[in-house]
């Protein structure tokens, strides 16, 4: 009796990468080396025509990798498009996004992929706030020096756009705005994503709740790193894109998702 193979669940791990020479070498290195049993590993590199070294970095990790896809861009147009970009390359079931720094640490993989593994939800959401013991955590950013202040401002700050994206959204999230965001691969086929820059963390989660896909979150580590040490979001540009981003997907009709 000829015994059926079974299909191996493939994992897709989307990493744009733009001007993180100082991280994405180890960053590469940690995902390549996580174990995650019965699953098979997909890397797909965004590399953002960056200025610093991380290009020749990628390259020779993709050249000494098997199951890594590189796309070199000619020009730097934002994370969102690079993440965009990257979801056009996946051909696993499930995708998680990964940036290339190492504020993340990839142990979570598990935990991560572990309800949806379970069928238990098709999304799941990494929250930096959630901890073991039920407690929820506001002050996740604690930067350095003369950066404590803007830490402050930002964990204020982000609290009040998660309440407001959750009042909007009739949801009780923690971490809306999460880099680890984990979901099965056929929700792409049921929204269009346009968002340019870090505005697309708003987008994802907003699109796929109103498209009935409510995450689960789950707790996961996090070491916050200051301006000073490569943290990219712009107040003056991202913070009204964010906004925009979260009212007008509440204000679209769900089939121009």
């Amino acid at each position: 009796m000829v015994q059926k193979k079974v299909r191996m669940t493939k994992l897709s791990i989307i990493i744009p990468v733009y001007n993180e020479a100082g991280t994405v070498g180890q960053l590469l290195d940690n995902v390549n080396k996580v174990s995650l049993p019965g699953i098979e590993k997909e890397i797909i590199i965004i590399e953002d025509n960056s200025r610093d070294g991380s290009r020749r970095i990628v390259k020779a990790f993709a050249k000494n990798h098997k199951g890594v896809s590189l796309i070199l861009r000619s020009k730097g147009l934002g994370k969102g498009s690079a993440v965009i970009e990257g979801f056009k390359k996946i051909t696993g079931q499930i995708v998680l996004i990964q940036d290339a720094d190492l504020e993340y640490d990839v142990a979570d993989y598990s935990k991560l992929l572990k309800p949806i593994l379970e069928n238990k939800t098709d999304f799941v959401l990494g929250s930096r706030h959630m901890r073991k013991d039920g407690e929820i955590n506001w002050s996740i950013r604690k930067f350095k020096g003369k950066d404590r202040l803007t830490a402050y401002l930002m964990n204020i700050g982000g609290g009040l756009f998660h309440k407001f994206f959750n009042l909007v959204y009739g949801v009780n999230l923690t971490d809306p705005t999460t880099m680890y965001k984990v979901f099965r691969s056929k929700l792409l086929k049921e929204v269009h994503f346009e968002g340019r820059f870090f505005e697309l963390d708003w987008e994802i989660v907003s699109k796929f709740i109103r498209k009935g896909h409510p995450p689960i979150e789950v707790p996961v580590k996090y070491e916050s790193r200051g301006f000073a040490e490569g943290k990219k979001v712009n107040f003056f540009r991202d913070v009204y894109r964010w906004l925009i981003m979260i009212i007008k997907v509440r204000l679209l009709p769900i089939s121009d998702l």
